[in-house]
C-alpha cells in the first residue's frame, strides 16, 4: 500500500506515522501548508513530504491517504482525495455536522471510493479484550460506564481546540462516546444530556458533561466527562456490568495493594501494577486481570486500527469502523448536545430527527 497523510501535526507525529513506520508500505508522503512541520517529519520519519493534497497525489499516488487535520476541513479534503480516486481514513471526530458526513459518505457512494475512521481506542489492547468479552462468560451487557475525570478546562486548550469552548463532549468524549457505542452493537435509541461550565467561567462550555444513553429492552450506560476535576486523572475509565460479571478497564498507569477485607468478604492480599492500564474481570469480591496495554497504547490502537482498514480496502472486506459509525457517533453527539440545550430527553428517530440533521457544532 503506498499512504499519504494529510495534516503532519500532533496526530500524524504521535500517532500515525509512528503507526506506519510499522506496517508493511510501500512509500509514505506527507502533506501541510507548514514547512517546519514538513522539515521535521521529514528528518523524524524519512517520508517525502509536499505543500498540499494535490501535488503529493500526483508525485506519490497513494491508494489511501489518512486525514490528520481538525473537524471544520475534514469535509474539503476527504472530497479533494475522493474524487482523485483515493480510499480515505479520517480522523475522528468525522465532520463538524451531520450534514457534512453525509456530504462525505455521498462523494464516496458516487466515485466508489472507501472511507473509515481511526476510532483507535477500539483497538486498545485493555478495551478491545474487555468488548470482546461482552456475551461469553460475562453473559449478555446490561448497564455500562464511561467516564473522564481531569483537569483541562476547555479554555485552557492550545491549538485549534482553544476555539472549542463548547466542543469538549464532541473532540474528547467522541471516544468514550464511539466506545459504548461499539459496546452495545448498536445507535442508542434517545438520550438525555446535561451540561455546565459549573460557575468556572463567565462564558457556556460543556467542561462538565453528563450523558445517559438509552438503548433496546431498557438498557442504559452513562457518560460524564469533568474537565474541572483537581484530582486524580482518569482519562478513559470503562465499566461493563453484564449478567454474570463485571467488566473494567482503567487507562494509563495504575499501581495499588490491597489487603484484608478491602471492598470484599473474604482476605486477600492484591498487588495490581499497569504501567499503561489494564482491564479486568469481578465476581462479587474477586477480580482477575484480562489484559494490559503496551507502552504507548494509544498508538498500538491506531497501528492495529490502520492495519485492519488497510486489509479491508485491499481485499474488499469491512474495515473496523467505516463512515456509516461515524456519521452515527455524530448523531448521538448531535442528540447530546440538543438535549443539554433544550433540557429534555431526544429521541434520535421520530420528531427531532430535523434538528439532529442540522445540527452543526457551535
Amino acid at each position: 500500500m503506498r499512504i499519504g497523510v494529510i495534516g503532519l501535526g500532533n496526530a500524524a507525529r504521535t500517532l500515525h506515522l509512528p503507526a506506519l513506520g510499522g506496517l508493511d508500505t510501500d512509500w509514505i508522503g506527507g502533506c501541510d501548508p507548514d514547512a517546519g512541520r514538513r522539515d521535521e517529519c521529514a528528518q523524524l520519519f524519512g517520508i517525502d513530504t509536499f505543500r498540499g493534497l494535490a501535488e503529493m497525489i500526483e508525485a506519490g499516488r497513494p491508494d489511501t491517504v489518512l486525514v490528520c487535520t481538525p473537524p471544520e476541513t475534514h469535509e474539503a479534503i476527504c472530497t479533494e482525495a475522493l474524487e482523485s480516486g483515493v480510499d480515505v481514513i479520517c480522523e475522528k471526530p468525522f465532520a463538524n455536522s451531520v450534514e457534512e458526513a453525509r456530504r462525505i459518505l455521498a462523494v464516496a457512494e458516487r466515485t466508489g471510493r472507501r472511507i473509515a475512521l481511526n476510532h483507535e481506542f477500539r483497538n486498545v489492547p485493555i478495551y478491545r479484550v474487555l468488548a470482546e468479552a461482552v456475551g461469553g462468560d460475562a453473559g449478555r451487557l446490561v448497564t455500562a460506564q464511561a467516564w473522564q475525570t481531569m483537569y483541562l478546562p476547555p479554555w485552557r486548550e492550545a491549538g485549534w481546540r482553544a476555539d472549542l469552548l463548547t466542543g469538549t463532549l464532541f473532540e474528547a468524549g467522541i471516544h468514550m462516546l464511539d466506545y459504548l457505542i461499539h459496546l452495545f452493537g448498536e445507535r442508542p435509541v434517545a438520550v438525555t444530556a446535561v451540561m455546565s461550565s459549573s460557575g468556572a467561567h463567565a462564558q457556556e462550555s460543556d467542561a462538565v458533561a453528563h450523558v445517559t444513553l438509552e438503548f433496546s429492552n431498557g438498557r442504559l450506560a452513562q457518560l460524564t466527562q469533568n474537565r474541572l476535576c483537581p484530582g486524580d486523572l482518569q482519562y478513559f475509565e470503562v465499566r461493563a456490568d453484564c449478567e454474570k460479571q463485571s467488566l473494567r478497564a482503567s487507562f494509563g498507569g495504575r499501581a495499588r495493594v490491597t489487603a484484608g477485607l478491602f471492598r470484599s468478604t473474604r482476605p486477600h492480599f492484591r498487588w495490581e501494577w499497569g504501567a499503561s492500564g489494564f482491564a479486568w474481570v469481578e465476581r462479587g469480591g474477586t477480580r482477575r486481570r484480562l489484559a494490559s496495554n503496551p507502552k504507548d497504547p494509544a498508538m498500538v490502537g491506531t497501528r492495529e486500527t490502520l492495519r485492519l482498514t488497510l486489509e479491508a480496502f485491499a481485499g474488499g472486506g469491512e474495515p473496523p469502523v467505516n463512515g456509516e459509525a461515524g456519521l452515527q457517533s455524530l448523531e448521538v453527539l448531535a442528540a447530546c448536545y440538543l438535549s443539554a440545550r433544550e433540557g429534555r430527553r431526544v429521541a434520535l428517530d421520530g420528531e427531532d430527527t430535523a434538528a439532529i440533521e442540522s445540527w452543526r457544532l457551535a
